[in-house]
């Protein structure tokens, strides 16, 4: 079977409520990072500084994956996706009838969503049984005669008719196996859509059971939900700063809806994946504005990415004024990879406010815990990192969301940007 990438941006999910505002419904479920203490797929053995330094190596082994596979397109376009693989949050829904607990990768990258299924090939080790389609009354395969399989590319005819489909991502993971129908449970809102059964699955899921499409294409769930329901095609999410030990939340139509005078909102790009448009970012007084050559839809957001990529020339900026309003004497990076360390930590150092200034007059002010981490004791570090002339657009990863209440409207093709505690 012919292969297809896919991209991830990961976000882990449980169970949650519904609520119905007039013939519009709206629900919220939990979304955990994967290092927290209650994600099922934390490695109990690393340190607190083990696991940030694994978050930062997945971070750029994903953009560069992301980079590699967009600048080899025609136009630098971005519309084929690719995985870095790993993901940062996970997420619980229910699969079948009756429903059965499906623990999985949320990725606002990719669909449609997939779950390991029997009979098991070849399968990683999850948390839960492998789901077994025969015990689902409402599980139906795709015959790959119809326009559904079509739709979806790189699929091929199985043995039955059945339209079989190949994942493979830019880091070797992959998903082989059979598209059905079947519905999915978040909180009390079910709906009967498009799913992956895979046979045959392996690499960075952690003991997840598969992965959730949040992507803005036709077979993700937040598109098939608006299709087959009165579930608006909105959601959004509310992520914890890395040093909290808590968790998020993700909503879903009626509940996406990001409101009030401190909400702040730039367009969406026509890509099925995320797009934005960064004009500036200022420190203090000092404002650093993108080249006039970058276009727009210059970023995606990603939830999935740790750290974020900004054009050189702003970066450059951005470090040299930060610089001279803390003041403090800098210090080397233990990973020699960030370019702005200080040793006593961020907590007593002299940070400017910064703005990052989006399309459509969305300013976003930044927290210190949004730009400042600390990598290794007594070390702080900014957590921008500079794009080279090569990479065909900038990401803007979670630690520059945390604590925002972040709205995507595929509706109005806009995305914003609400100060929240997420924790």
């Amino acid at each position: 079977m012919p292969a297809i990438s896919i991209f991830f941006s990961l976000l882990l999910i449980s169970v949650g409520f519904t609520t119905v505002y007039g013939g519009g419904i709206g629900f919220s479920t939990t979304l955990i990072h994967r290092d927290s203490p209650l994600s099922p797929i934390r490695n109990q053995s690393l340190s607190h500084y083990d696991r940030l330094n694994n978050a930062i190596h997945r971070s750029i082994s994903r953009a560069d994956a992301l980079f590699q596979r967009a600048a080899a397109l025609t136009g630098n376009s971005i519309e084929s996706p690719i995985s870095p693989g790993g993901g940062e949050y996970v997420m619980s829904v229910s699969l079948g009838t009756p429903p059965v607990p499906y623990v999985a990768i949320a990725d606002t990258g990719s669909d449609p969503a997939w779950t390991q299924c029997m009979p098991c090939k070849k399968c990683y080790p999850q948390s839960e049984p492998v789901f077994d389609p025969k015990k689902s009354s409402s599980f139906s395969p795709v015959p790959c005669t119809s326009d559904t399989c079509k739709s979806v590319g790189g699929t091929t005819c199985g043995d039955q008719q059945s339209c079989d489909y190949s994942f493979v991502y830019g880091d070797q993971t992959y998903s082989k196996g059979e598209l059905a129908t079947d519905t999915i449970t978040i909180g009390s809102t079910s709906v009967n859509m498009v799913i992956g059964c895979s046979h045959e699955s392996g690499g960075g899921f952690g003991t997840t059971s598969g992965v959730i499409g949040l992507a803005g294409g036709d077979m993700s769930i937040v598109t098939q939900m608006s299709k087959k329901s009165s579930v608006s095609r909105k959601f959004s999410y509310c992520l914890p700063p890395v040093s909290s030990q808590g968790s998020g939340k993700i909503n879903f139509g009626e509940n996406a809806v990001v409101s009030g005078s401190d909400v702040v909102s730039t367009p969406l790009g026509p890509s099925t994946m995320y797009q934005i448009t960064l004009e500036a970012i200022s420190v203090g007084n000092e404002r650093h504005a993108v080249g006039k050559a970058v276009a727009e839809n210059n970023m995606i957001i990603d939830s999935g990415t740790t750290l974020s990529y900004i054009p050189k020339d702003m970066h450059d900026g951005v470090v040299s004024s930060m610089a001279k309003i803390i003041g403090s004497k800098r210090v080397n990076d233990p990973g020699n990879f960030f370019a702005l360390c200080y040793s006593p930590d961020g907590d007593d150092l002299n940070i400017p406010s910064v703005t990052a200034h989006f399309a459509g007059g969305a300013n976003v002010e930044l927290p210190k815990e949004n730009m400042f981490i600390t990598v290794a004791d007594g070390v702080s570090c900014l957590m921008f990192t500079a794009m080279t002339e090569s990479d065909p657009f900038g990401i803007w990863g979670n630690i520059a969301q945390g604590n925002f209440l972040i709205g995507y409207d595929l509706e109005q093709k806009s995305l914003s940007f609400k100060p929240t505690a997420c924790a």
